[in-house]
């Protein structure tokens, strides 16, 4: 179960480092990393709470729960700011 554990906290990892280059070259966020990130960060949880784990799982599932929420946050910032190539456009006319 420890081996299973530590393949869903590297599981998660990869999940959250994709959808964050997703949403940096997207400048925003996707529907698939709307689903997936909140599944990273509850993913190795079960896992977690099942068996009597390292310490350092704890702390690396903690690491990516927090940036699967920062990564959120910053999506969703992306999306609320306007287009700036819009704005360069009305400024030169």
């Amino acid at each position: 179960m420890t081996a299973l554990t530590w393949i869903l906290i590297a599981v998660g990892l990869v999940t959250v480092a994709v959808c964050a280059a997703r949403v940096h070259r997207q400048g925003g966020p996707s529907p698939r990393a709307t689903l997936a990130l909140p599944i990273a960060g509850v993913l190795a949880l079960p896992a977690l709470l099942v068996e009597d784990v390292p310490t350092a799982a704890w702390g690396l599932w903690g690491t990516i729960t927090i940036a699967a929420t920062l990564t959120w946050a910053v999506a969703d910032t992306l999306r609320d700011i306007p287009n700036r190539a819009a704005g360069k456009a009305r400024r030169m006319s």
